[in-house]
């Protein structure tokens, strides 16, 4: 064994990478954390930001002087630890140094938007609270079934070039465009959440483009690779805060795009900021909600409607700001995704499609039901 722990767990804990904050918070267990270990730049969290820089209840474990220097950081590590000999560390799925306080939590290694979410049971385990952790996955799960089976049944009918398609690409200065790769649905999430709303998702094609091995098995295509590939896509989701600078040097380029022509782009930064990168994992049915609703497959009749949270328009929309915290209110309570919501659309006799069958034999059967209680009345 590596760790021996009572549980539950009494000595706090330091984290070192934003996307372990949000399975903390949907357990209510934001007061155990007790550091962050590297650039505090990079926290969203309203409530944790408030404890970090107002009332410093969290200790920020970093040398803004000397930020890429590991025997700094380490050092830093060791002070805190003398100070808080109990706490526990959590570090990323490799190994950020050694130490016998250290847990690696790996849930970015996942292959699926389920499984990267179970990892809350890990945390959970810390502090008995399996119950809510199972609680809490499985609702999810169900919302996120929930907006699948919509989808399936609004598209079922579609050929496959009706089906709406999405452009997953950004632009990398000094590299050039970055496409999805979608070999198998569960390469990657947004090829997942593509499969999922019944849309197709452009993937780069294998051999097109060029690959830097000096920076890792990553292909990157050129302007007139990328708009042959992309051009026709009616959505384009662009993972990144750089469209407009990147818009201002390449238009030439860009208006030939349907998606820009249309302007039917999205950036990342609809939850705020930085947010994509933290909170946006606390909530993976939300942004599947939100993905199908951007390609028109979701549930028409929820009420309320679905509001789309994590993708930006950015012709239209404002990026949020950062957020707040109420204090002391809010200050320890659970985190609880917003928009988390998800009405099953009941197919009531044939198959369905994106503009017919499915959601008219709904409408059909809402109307039935009326006239049979009007009936009834009289």
């Amino acid at each position: 064994h590596d760790l021996i722990l009572p549980v539950p767990h009494k000595g706090g804990l330091a984290i070192t990478q934003t996307p372990q904050i949000p399975p903390l918070e949907l357990l209510g267990l934001r007061e155990e954390i007790i550091a962050y270990i590297g650039d505090p730049q990079w926290v969203s969290s309203p409530c944790l930001r408030h404890r970090m820089d107002v009332d410093g209840s969290v200790e920020i474990v970093f040398d803004p002087e000397d930020p890429w220097n590991n025997d700094r950081t380490n050092e830093l590590i060791a002070e805190f630890l003398q100070r808080n000999p109990e706490a526990l560390i959590f570090t990323g799925p490799f190994s950020d140094g050694e130490g016998d306080r250290r847990i690696g939590a790996a849930a970015s290694q996942e292959r699926t938007n389920v499984a990267t979410f179970d990892w809350i049971a890990m945390y959970a385990a810390l502090y008995n609270l399996e119950g809510l952790s199972n609680q809490i996955a499985q609702e999810t799960e169900d919302r996120y079934t929930c907006t699948s089976s919509n989808a399936q049944i609004l598209s079922s009918d579609m050929a496959e070039s009706e089906r709406p398609t999405v452009l997953w690409a950004n632009y990398f200065q000094g590299y050039n465009w970055s496409v999805a790769e979608c070999r198998t649905w569960d390469e990657s999430y947004y090829c997942e959440y593509a499969k999922h709303c019944g849309a197709n998702i452009i993937s780069r094609p294998e051999g097109l483009g060029f690959n830097d091995k000096s920076i890792g098995d990553f292909w990157y295509l050129n302007d007139e690779e990328m708009l042959a590939l992309g051009k026709d896509a009616e959505i384009w989701i662009y993972p990144s805060n750089t469209w407009e600078t990147v818009y201002e040097s390449k238009k030439e380029i860009l208006d030939q795009f349907k998606s820009v022509q249309n302007k039917q782009v999205y950036d990342t930064q609809g939850g705020g900021e930085n947010m994509w990168y933290e909170q946006r994992l606390a909530e993976y049915d939300v942004v599947a909600n939100d993905f199908c609703e951007l390609v028109g497959l979701s549930n028409p009749y929820q009420v309320p409607r679905h509001t789309v949270k994590w993708f930006r328009n950015v012709y239209t929309d404002p990026i949020p700001g950062p957020g707040t915290c109420n204090v002391p209110d809010e200050l320890d309570d659970r985190y609880v995704p917003v928009g988390a919501f998800c009405s099953p659309l009941a197919q009531t006799g044939g198959s369905g499609n994106g503009s017919g069958s499915g959601v008219s034999s709904l409408v059909c059967g809402q109307f039935i039901g009326i006239f049979v209680i009007l009936a009834l009345l009289l």
